[in-house]
């Protein structure tokens, strides 16, 4: 291994920050609902901020991805194994950034958010649509 202790230590560190965040993030995030009104209010807990749903747990993902891209690094495997490990720590990066376009208000699927937000979603379009058909069944007559 090259590099100095400081470099591994920050890795290590970066890594377990990811997996002890994502491991809070799927226990108490993705699989407790909330409520319409917790999604829609604008507090610290709440979807307002978007932290809870998109910027830390995608934040903590690239940091864990840059971590273990670093600890590859430090390890000096042979060329093919250091590519073939590269490519989740990729993968990692790119849905991170796909998680971060939720903060600009990209409705995401499934995968990126909890089932009860793309559930929240459904209903409220739903509602949407019927005040829509009905303001037009209103007009038309």
């Amino acid at each position: 291994m090259d590099g100095d202790t400081t470099e591994l230590l920050v890795c290590v560190a970066a890594v377990l920050v990811m997996v002890f965040y994502w491991a809070y993030y799927i226990r108490c995030v993705r699989r407790v609902p909330r409520s319409e009104e917790w999604y829609d209010s604008s507090d610290v807990m709440g979807a307002g901020s978007d932290g809870v749903l998109f910027i830390y747990p995608y934040c903590t993902l690239i940091m864990g991805a840059a971590g273990a891209a670093g600890l590859v690094a430090l390890a000096n495997p042979p060329e093919f194994v250091e590519t073939v490990l590269k490519v989740p720590l990729v993968a990692a990066f790119v849905i991170g950034g796909i998680g971060f376009t939720g903060v600009i208000g990209v409705p995401l699927p499934w995968p990126f958010v909890p089932h009860w937000v793309v559930d929240i979603r459904k209903a409220k379009r739903a509602r949407r649509r019927e005040h829509r058909q009905a303001r037009k069944m209103e007009k038309e007559e």
